[in-house]
């Protein structure tokens, strides 16, 4: 990295720690699972980042996705149920947030003032079975909720018959 009054005609440079810091490394790619239909764009963007996600599919689907990318997810791995909301005190790794759909008004205001939080460094994984815009739109989910946690929306289709 350049310094402070350094010569303008130096090059910057970024040393692997640093990058790696930015954007994670992923040792081997993380295929897709064989049984969901997922466009192989939405997969990779899910998979390569550290930003939080909405996965819209059945239950069936989204354990098949959870069982794909599990190796590559940043540990602790907390699994909270949207019925029972027990968020982590000390936010790091990876939450995944089961049935976002059905959390109640006060479960929705709670998980936004936790990501809100000072020391936030977990990323959410969401699943619901139905899409959580139109509940913004009939005013039953908070709406800076769902912005922060749909960073990436994977929505699983039924897959392709052969």
């Amino acid at each position: 990295m350049a310094t402070a009054g350094s010569d303008s005609n130096t090059s910057d440079t970024v040393h692997a720690s640093q990058l790696a810091v930015t954007f994670p490394l992923v040792r081997r790619p993380v295929p897709p699972p064989t049984r969901v239909a997922i466009q192989p764009g939405d997969w990779n963007a899910f998979v390569g980042s550290r930003a939080n996600a909405v996965v819209v599919g059945t239950a069936e689907a989204a354990l098949g996705v959870w069982t794909a990318v599990w190796p590559s997810l940043h540990k602790p791995i907390h699994w909270v149920d949207a019925g029972r909301l027990a968020l982590p005190r000390r936010p790091a790794g990876t939450l995944i947030l089961q049935g976002a759909g059905g959390l109640s008004a006060c479960d929705q205001r709670q998980l936004l003032e936790w990501l809100d939080g000072d020391g936030h460094a977990a990323r959410i994984l969401t699943t619901t079975d139905r899409p959580l815009f139109p509940l913004v739109e009939s005013g039953s989910f908070l709406e800076a909720l769902y912005y922060r946690l749909n960073v990436i929306l994977l929505v699983l289709g039924a897959p392709a018959s052969t």
